[in-house]
Order: C-alpha cells, then structure tokens, then sequence
C-alpha cells in the first residue's frame, strides 16, 4: 500500500474551507526533495461562505533556492445557476515565504480571519501586491 500521504503537511483548516488541491508535503526543499515541489498549486482552497480563495506554489519550479508564493483571490458570486464568471475573479494580493512553516501559518490565519497577510515574510522579498479590502 502506498502511503506517501502519511507525508502530507499538516494543515488546521476553519469551517467552512474546502481543500481543493492538496500536493503539500512535510518536507522543505532541497536538491534532494525538490520533486515534491512541482505543480502549478501545491495547495488551494476556497471558503464556500464567501468569495474568498488561495492557491500556493513553489516558483521557480525544480529550483531549491525558489520560495512559496500564495495568491490571495476574491471570486465571483455564482449566479443563479450556480456557476461563477471566471472574468470578475481580483488578485487581492501575493506572498511569498521560503519556509513551510510561515507558510503553514499564513494559509491557518487567512482561513480563520479572511484577510491576506499583508506584509512578505522574507527580508528582501518583493512586497505583497494587495488591494484594498
């Protein structure tokens, strides 16, 4: 039986949150594990009570020296036939981080308080691009 999701990070999620894509794994990068880093989202997930949503990566990808960047969106409402417009979905900020564990923590908080860290966690990181809530 394969078990690689005994691997998987630990993550609190608030009520109401859906995981939509779960590929984050308990291991940090390096030029050893750096294959658990691919993919366009390592994890993401949307509050079904609001617009809120995040998708979390691994940029640039196959390079141990990268960092997480997570995207911090507002979606459309759906309309009465329970689709969303994919054309009314705001970026309401970017993040980065190179450690799992701040990231751990920024993902917990926003799902628990809905507001984007606002400031990068990396000394020297670009800011976060956000917009006014």
């Amino acid at each position: 039986m394969n078990e690689v999701w005994r691997r998987l990070q630990p993550l609190r999620v608030a009520s109401g949150w859906t995981i939509d894509i779960n590929g984050l794994y308990a291991v940090d990068p390096s030029p050893e594990t750096i294959d658990w880093f691919y993919g366009s989202v390592l994890v993401g997930g949307h509050d079904r009570f609001t617009p809120w949503c995040f998708d979390a990566r691994w940029e640039p990808e196959g390079d141990p020296g990268g960092r997480y960047v997570v995207d911090f969106l507002r979606l459309a409402r759906p309309g009465a036939d329970g689709a969303r417009d994919a054309g009314a979905t705001e970026l309401a900020g970017t993040w980065t981080t190179r450690s799992r564990l701040e990231l751990v923590d920024a993902l917990e908080t926003f799902m628990f308080t809905r507001e984007p860290p606002r400031a990068a966690a990396d000394p020297g990181a670009p800011r976060p691009e956000t917009a006014e809530t």
